[in-house]
Parts: structure tokens; sequence; C-alpha cells
């Protein structure tokens, strides 16, 4: 399985193979699956992954092996990844590729968690009202560094991201430890991994 706009594999999903006698499925690893000793005739084949629209369509299987490749289109727009690529260039730029994908990793982390907006552009703009005080999520967003277009090292480590690479071990956020003080509420969360200038969280 590949994404359509980047080409790059889709690292899991689940696949499954029906028809009105029988079924079969499988899980999608590294962008490949496997489905063994199917019978001959015509299935409904559905993909589901997470971050791309379902596909359906219908196959014929035969007695010989047969290989499907798929492209998986992104539920996002290019507008949101644009967005999130902006975002991981502000915050990010300094960091390694594998802290970049960690920091686009985290945020589509918490496009998927009951505790934050369900859309990326919800996400990185949301504003949290505490005490009377605006508080954004994000710096850039605040200081406008967010209009800077993104670099294509930025956009890949999206792309890396949205296919399914998480450096960031299922972090929800993250944070500089050398420029945030000791009373702040981020030190409370459970620390999943640091990556060179970020430590990240849940």
């Amino acid at each position: 399985m590949q994404d359509a706009n980047s080409g790059l594999s889709i690292w899991s999903g689940q696949v499954t193979l029906t028809n009105p006698a029988t079924g079969y499925s499988a899980a999608i690893e590294g962008g490949t699956f496997e489905l063994a000793n199917v019978a001959a005739g015509t299935y409904t084949l559905t993909i589901n992954t997470v971050f791309y629209k379902p596909l359906q369509k219908q196959v014929v299987v035969t007695n010989s092996n047969i290989s499907i490749t798929e492209k998986m289109t992104p539920l996002f727009s290019s507008g949101e990844l644009d967005l999130l690529a902006r975002l991981v260039y502000a915050e990010a730029k300094g960091e390694i590729y594998e802290g970049q994908v960690a920091v686009a990793a985290s945020v589509l982390n918490r496009v998927l968690h009951p505790d934050y907006p369900n859309s990326l552009s919800g996400v990185i703009n949301e504003v949290v009202v505490s005490g009377g005080k605006r508080d954004y999520q994000y710096e850039p967003v605040l200081n406008g560094t967010i209009e800077i277009p993104a670099s294509q090292t930025a956009k890949n480590a999206v792309s890396d991201a949205l296919a399914g690479w998480d450096p960031s071990l299922g972090a929800t956020g993250f944070f500089a430890p050398k420029k945030v003080g000791p009373s702040s509420w981020v030190w409370s969360r459970t620390p999943t991994v640091t990556i060179g200038n970020h430590r990240f969280f849940k």
C-alpha cells in the first residue's frame, strides 16, 4: 500500500477480502499484506488505514498468485498538510530529521486523541482559556512563524509521519527542557522519548 501523494509505503492497516460465501483478512505491515489459500472467485477488497480514506474495490482471484498495488488518499487536504509542515518547520527546523518526523507524528496523535480536536487545523490552532488567559498550544501560532513556508525536509517529515513512522512513540506533545521552567505543567506528563532538543510526552 502506498500514499497516493508521496509514494511512501503505508506502515499499517487492515485488509479484508469478502464475498457472500467466505472472507479473509490480513494486517498491513510495512506497506504489504498477504492473504494465503484464497479460493478462486470475485471478492470485495476493503482497505482501512489511519489518516487515509477507506478503499473498496472488486477483485477477481484465480488459482494463480496475484499481486495488488493500491494507492491510498490521505484524509487531509493539501492545505492542512501544508499547515502541519509549516508547524514542523517552525518548531523543529534545527532538529535532526527523526526529530522533525516525531513532531509531525505527535500532532497527528493529537488528532486521534479524545482530549484534543479531531482535525489538523483544530489541533494546531487550538487555544485553551484558563484563568482568563488564552494559551496557544503551539508557540509558532502565537508568534506568527507558522506563516513561514515549510522546507522540503519538513514536508518530507510530514509525509513519513502520515505514512506511519512515529519516532515520538505515541506522544501527544513535546517541549524543549532547556527552555521550560521547573514549574511548568509539562514536567508532570509521562515522557516517551527525547530526540535532540525536544522531550516528547503523553
